[in-house]
């Protein structure tokens, strides 16, 4: 029976040649679309380390040069923003907060792992209670780092693996330059700030000491509020340190606004390569389609000698179902060929999960969409009456 059909579609290898290359297409389409939703899919599942609800980011722009000036005020804001009794923490940051759309990273070496990239956070004491940080080895910043010889930072478990492999951590002074060393007090299971379907990356927070630093000047400020604070607080809260910073520019925004917009960013490309790929899909099907109902009309005579020698209608209808399933399998073999490249090489650094997902994926719809295509065609074949088809001829 298999020899039999592919002996049908070689003798129509022209014709054929078509479908063939458009189901391989298709395919390839589709295996980059799955892809891309398995792999954001997958991030968006996992924790991001923090909790964004009820938490605001206030920046602060400064209209004058004098970091003397600047950096008075901004212990006055402080002071303040800590006397609402709507605020439960506040903690100063630099410019990448949680879903920003700002990074800041550095290269760091220990052992036989050299410049390995990773993003730094410049966070305050209570960074780990507005944003209810797990901290599960060690510690987060305390007012005791004042006194260490060296800078503490704290970890994430991503660069820990990648860094430290099965080291312990915690207590490892790492290199920066000739005056600067990092020591790990502190390691987090989970911290993604980019976005929730962001892969989590190496990442660690630096402490930001204001008597230590005193021409230094941080314009950002996270601050988690009571639940149920709304909008009337914080015009309140803005006039109020505007009064103390002078010609200061103050906005404010909720991570929950600053979540939806950097979601977008992933949505509405999925969501736009999802139509492109069902517009190519329903191309496919149609093609099928039309294919199926040609070959019935051409092979009329075929169909009406195969009944008359004894061939049951369900042979028939065997025949054509098998006739696609074997063109898209021709399809998909150089589809599959050429997608298993993809976790061998390890492009895009991506886990081989979600390429084997995705081509699993891609198969199985392909062959859904073949059965559902070629079912009412092959059943129309099966329905013929051999003497009326010998008659036509």
């Amino acid at each position: 029976m298999i020899r039999h059909l592919f002996k049908l579609i070689w003798n129509r290898k022209k014709s054929n040649f078509l479908l063939i290359t458009e189901i391989f297409i298709c395919f390839l389409v589709l295996f980059g679309v799955l892809s891309l939703v398995v792999y954001n899919v997958r991030n968006y599942t996992k924790p991001l380390g923090f909790e964004h609800e009820n938490v605001w980011l206030l920046t602060m722009r400064p209209s004058t040069d004098s970091s003397a000036l600047n950096h008075q005020n901004l212990e006055q804001v402080l002071q303040r923003l800590h006397a609402f009794p709507e605020i439960e923490h506040v903690s100063l940051s630099s410019s990448n907060a949680p879903f920003a759309f700002s990074q800041m990273n550095n290269n760091l070496s220990y052992g036989n792992v050299k410049d390995l990239m990773a993003d730094f956070y410049e966070v305050e004491d209570d960074y780990d209670e507005v944003m209810q940080l797990q901290v599960r080895e060690g510690r987060w910043f305390a007012p005791q780092d004042n006194a260490s010889h060296h800078e503490p930072i704290v970890i994430n478990k991503a660069l820990q693996q990648q860094l430290f492999g099965e080291e312990d951590a915690l207590g490892k002074v790492i290199p920066v330059n000739d005056s600067t060393n990092y020591q790990v007090v502190g390691i987090t299971d989970y911290f993604r700030a980019g976005s929730e379907f962001a892969a989590e990356g190496p990442a660690f927070f630096t402490r930001i000491n204001l008597q230590k630093n005193p021409n230094s000047f941080w314009n950002e400020v996270l601050i988690r509020v009571k639940p149920g604070t709304g909008i009337d607080f914080e015009e309140k809260m803005v006039k109020q340190l505007s009064a103390i910073g002078k010609d200061w520019a103050m906005e404010v925004s909720t991570l929950e606004k600053m979540r939806q917009n950097k979601a977008k960013l992933t949505l509405v490309p999925m969501i736009a390569l999802g139509l492109v790929c069902a517009f190519l899909i329903l191309n496919v099907a149609l093609g099928l389609f039309g294919v199926l109902w040609y070959n019935i009309n051409s092979r009329h005579g075929e169909i009406g000698l195969r009944r008359a020698l004894g061939a049951a209608s369900g042979q028939i209808y065997r025949q054509f179902i098998g006739e696609v399933l074997v063109l898209a399998t021709l399809g998909l073999l150089l589809g599959v060929v050429f997608a298993v490249q993809l976790p061998l090489l390890q492009v895009f650094e991506i886990e081989s999960v979600v390429y084997t997902i995705a081509i699993v994926g891609a198969v199985a719809i392909i062959y859904l969409l073949t059965v559902i295509c070629a079912f009412y065609p092959s059943r129309q074949a099966a329905a013929i009456h051999p003497a009326v088809a010998l008659h036509e001829e």
